[in-house]
C-alpha cells in the first residue's frame, strides 16, 4: 500500500549568462578535473543507454510514459499475510494456521532501473499469548516493463489456529496456538509480459512508468518453491484427530515444487492517470517430497494447481502517485488420499 509519493525532476536548471561565463573561467583553471568529469559523464551516458536498451526500447510512447529520469520517493505501508491449510475431502473438515503478523511502514525510492523499499515493523502485533515466536520474512522483487522476478525467504515459529471446520465448535475454542510449529519457505518466480510494447508490468507496481491507455498482455511464468514444516507433535490436534484421516496427522512435511503458468493481466486507465490493474495467472505445479506421521512417507511427483494474482489501483502522474497493491501466490499439494 503506497500512502504518499512524489517525484523530483533532475533536469530543471536555471543558469543565467553571467553564471555561464564564470563557470567557463573556472573550467579553464581546473581542466584536469573537468576531463575526469567528462569521462564520468561518458560512463553515465553509456550506462543510461544500456538500461534504456534493456528496459525501455520498443515502447509505444502513446501507451507507456517513462518517468525513470526522475527520482520517485514514497511512503509505504505493508501487511504480509500467509498461512497453510489442511483439508480432508472425505470428512469435509479443514484447519488453517497463520503466524503472528505485524504491520510495517517505511520509505521507498526509485530512479532509472533501480527501486528499493525499506520497511520496519511497528510492533502492533499482540504477543501476549505467545512465549516463543521467531520470524524472518524477506520478499524482494525486480520489475521491468516486460519482466517480473521475485525472491522469497520466510521462516516462522509459532502459529495461531484461525479456522477449524467440520468439528465440534466447543473443541475448536480450546485450541488457539501452536508455538512448536515451524515453517520455512524459499522460492523464486519469473513472469514475462508478451505485449510489452503497449503494456507495462512495472507501471502499476513500481510506478516510475505510467500506463496511459488501457491495455493488457498474456503473462508467461515459471517458478521454483521449497516448503518445509515441522512440529513436536501432529499439526492436527489430538482433540479433533477423529475428524481427519490418519494420513493428515503430519509432524513434518517437505515439498519441492516446479511450476509453469499462463494467464492474463490488464490495466484499465481513466483520463491517463487513474488505473485499475488485475490479473489471474493459473499454472501447473509439479510437487514431490515426503512427510512423517507414524512412519516416513514419500510422495512421488504429482501435478497440482498453482495460482498467482497481481492487482493494483491508484493514481499516477508526472509529479504525484499513490495506490494500493495486492499480490498473492497460492500453491496446492495433494497427499496420497
Amino acid at each position: 500500500m503506497v500512502l504518499y509519493l512524489m517525484r523530483i525532476d533532475l533536469h530543471k536548471k536555471l543558469l543565467c549568462k553571467s553564471t555561464s561565463l564564470i563557470f567557463g573561467l573556472v573550467m579553464l583553471l581546473f581542466l584536469p578535473e573537468y576531463a575526469k568529469s567528462q569521462q564520468s559523464d561518458t560512463t553515465k551516458k553509456g550506462l543510461d543507454y544500456i538500461s534504456y536498451y534493456l528496459l525501455y526500447r520498443n515502447h509505444d510512447s502513446s501507451y507507456i510514459k517513462n518517468y525513470s529520469d526522475k527520482i520517485s520517493v514514497k511512503l509505504v505501508s505493508m501487511n504480509k499475510y500467509n498461512y497453510f491449510k489442511i483439508r480432508d475431502r472425505n470428512n469435509k473438515s479443514t484447519l488453517k494456521y497463520r503466524p503472528v503478523r505485524d504491520v510495517s511502514i517505511g520509505l521507498g525510492v526509485a530512479y532509472k532501473w533501480f527501486a528499493l523499499d525499506l520497511t520496519l515493523n511497528l510492533g502492533l502485533r499482540n504477543n501476549s499469548d505467545f512465549d516463543n515466536t521467531r520470524s524472518f520474512d524477506f520478499q524482494g522483487s525486480m520489475f521491468s516493463s516486460k519482466q517480473y522476478v521475485s525472491f522469497t525467504i520466510q521462516y516462522y515459529q509459532a502459529y495461531q489456529l484461525v479456522s477449524l471446520n467440520g468439528v465440534d465448535e466447543a473443541l475448536a475454542e480450546e485450541i488457539k496456538r501452536r508455538e512448536d510449529i515451524r515453517t520455512m519457505n524459499i522460492g523464486i518466480q519469473y513472469m514475462f509480459a508478451v505485449n510489452y510494447t503497449r503494456f507495462s508490468i512495472k507501471a502499476p507496481f513500481v510506478q516510475n512508468e505510467g500506463q496511459r491507455k488501457s491495455a493488457g498482455s498474456p503473462i508467461i511464468g515459471a517458478s521454483f518453491n521449497m516448503f518445509v514444516m515441522d512440529a513436536d507433535s501432529s499439526i492436527v490436534p489430538d482433540e479433533v484427530s477423529d475428524a481427519f484421516d490418519p494420513e493428515l496427522r503430519i509432524r513434518d512435511l517437505n515439498i519441492l515444487s516446479v511450476s509453469a503458468s499462463l494467464g492474463y493481466m490488464y490495466s484499465f486507465v481513466y483520463k491517463k492517470r487513474f488505473f485499475l490493474t488485475f490479473s489471474f495467472i493459473p499454472g501447473l505445479n509439479i510437487n514431490a517430497g515426503d512427510y512423517y506421521t507414524v512412519d516416513r512417507n514419500y510422495n512421488s511427483a504429482s501435478i497440482n494447481l498453482k495460482v498467482n494474482s497481481l492487482n493494483a489501483i491508484g493514481y499516477n502522474s508526472s509529479r504525484f502517485f499513490t495506490g494500493f497493491q495486492f499480490l498473492a501466490d497460492a500453491y496446492f499439494s495433494q497427499m496420497e488420499k
